[in-house]
C-alpha cells in the first residue's frame, strides 16, 4: 500500500507541474510520449481524474479556460462547450473530453506519431524519494543535494546559452563558475541566478512559500517578473505565493542546511506545515483527524537521530494533547 501511495504522490507531481508550468517544446513532448506509454495506464488515469477535481474546485479559474489550458497542454485543439449545457453538466463534459483524450487508445496512437519530436533534446530528470536525500553532478560539474519528494529536471547536457534546471521540492546548488553560462534554476515563479555560488531552493508545489537562500557566492531572485533582489551570504528571499508579495531577510545558513545532516528545522510553522515536513522526511503517509485549525506558528529542532515517536511526543507537549497511532508505515493523529 505504502509503494502504491509513493507511486500516485510522484505521478501526481508530474502531471501537476505539467499543467501548471510553461516548458519547452521537447519537455512536452517527453511528457506526451510518457502519458501514451501504456505503462502504469491505470495509475496515470486515477491520477489524472485527480487532478481534474482539483482543477475544477478552483474558483479562480472558469470551466472553459481551465479545460482550454489543459487542452494547450496534451497539443489538441478546443471546441466550444455550448451555453445550453448548465455548470454542472459542462464540468463533467470537460472532464470527460479531457480524460477520454488522454486514455483512448485511438488518440493514444495519434499522439504517439504525430506530435512527437524525436529530433528535440532530451530532458533528464533527478528524483529523490520522500524519507531520502539524494546527491549527485550536473553535466557541467555542479553539485546538488536533493532534499525529500523532489524532483529536478534538465536538458541532457544543459545546453542552450544558459544553465537552466526546473526544480519542485528543496534542494542545494554548488555552482560551477562559468561567466558565458548563467546558471539558472526556475521555481514555479522563482527564478535564481548565479555565476558561480552556493544556494538552497525550497519551492514544494504544496506550500505557500517559495524560498531561496544564500550560502556563499551572489544571486539574483527574480519573482514573478516584477520583484528582483540581490542575495549576499546569509540572506534570503521569501516570496508568497498566493498574494504575489516577497521579502529578503537575514537567515541562519545552518539552519538552512540543516536537513541535508538529517536534521529537522522548523522556523515558525504551522501545524500543517510541521505534518508535510515530517512526511517528507521520514517518508511516511500521515493522516490527521479532528483537525487543528489553528494558525499558531512553532520552532522546533530535531537531531538526525530523532525518531518519529520522540518528535510526536515533543509536539503532544508543545503543540496541544493528541493522540497517535503508528501502523503499516503510517502515522495516524488524532486531535
Amino acid at each position: 500500500i505504502f509503494i502504491a501511495e509513493m507511486r500516485n504522490n510522484y505521478l501526481n507531481k508530474i502531471l501537476d507541474l505539467f499543467f501548471h508550468f510553461d516548458y519547452s517544446k521537447p519537455m512536452v513532448d517527453r511528457v506526451h510520449r510518457w502519458l501514451a506509454d501504456e505503462n502504469r495506464q491505470e495509475e496515470k488515469d486515477a491520477v489524472l481524474r485527480e487532478l481534474w477535481t482539483k482543477t475544477k474546485a478552483d474558483s479562480h479559474m472558469d470551466t472553459e479556460r481551465s479545460f482550454t489550458q489543459v487542452l494547450d497542454k496534451l497539443g489538441l485543439g478546443y471546441a466550444h462547450i455550448p451555453d445550453r449545457f448548465n455548470r454542472q453538466w459542462r464540468w463533467r463534459l470537460a472532464a470527460a473530453v479531457v480524460v477520454g483524450v488522454v486514455l483512448s487508445s485511438a488518440v493514444t496512437f495519434w499522439l504517439s506519431y504525430a506530435l512527437f519530436d524525436k529530433d528535440n533534446a532530451v530532458m533528464t530528470e533527478q528524483y529523490a524519494f520522500a524519507g531520502e536525500r539524494k546527491n549527485f553532478l550536473l553535466p557541467d560539474g555542479t553539485q546538488v543535494c536533493l532534499n525529500a519528494d523532489s524532483h529536478i529536471y534538465y536538458p541532457e547536457n544543459l545546453e542552450g546559452k544558459t544553465r537552466t534546471v526546473y526544480l519542485t521540492g528543496e534542494a542545494t546548488f554548488k555552482v560551477v563558475k562559468n561567466p558565458k553560462k548563467p546558471f539558472i534554476v526556475r521555481a514555479g515563479n522563482m527564478d535564481v541566478i548565479a555565476l558561480g555560488t552556493e544556494f538552497n531552493v525550497k519551492a514544494y508545489l504544496e506550500d505557500e512559500w517559495l524560498i531561496a537562500s544564500l550560502i556563499e557566492g551572489k544571486a539574483r531572485v527574480d519573482c514573478n517578473d516584477t520583484l528582483s533582489y540581490v542575495l549576499n551570504p546569509g540572506n534570503q528571499v521569501v516570496y508568497n505565493k498566493i498574494s504575489h508579495s516577497g521579502t529578503m531577510q537575514p537567515v541562519s545558513v545552518q539552519d538552512v542546511t540543516a536537513w541535508q545532516r538529517g536534521q529537522i528545522v522548523l522556523t515558525k510553522a504551522t501545524v500543517n506545515e510541521i505534518v508535510r515536513t515530517l512526511e517528507r522526511h521520514f517518508g511516511m503517509a500521515f493522516h490527521v483527524f479532528g483537525g487543528k485549525s489553528n494558525n499558531d506558528l512553532y520552532n522546533f529542532v530535531f537531531n538526525e537521530d530523532a525518531d518519529i515517536r520522540e518528535i510526536l511526543e515533543v509536539m503532544q507537549v508543545v503543540v496541544g494533547p493528541f493522540e497517535y497511532q503508528l501502523k503499516n508505515h503510517a502515522c495516524y493523529i488524532y486531535w
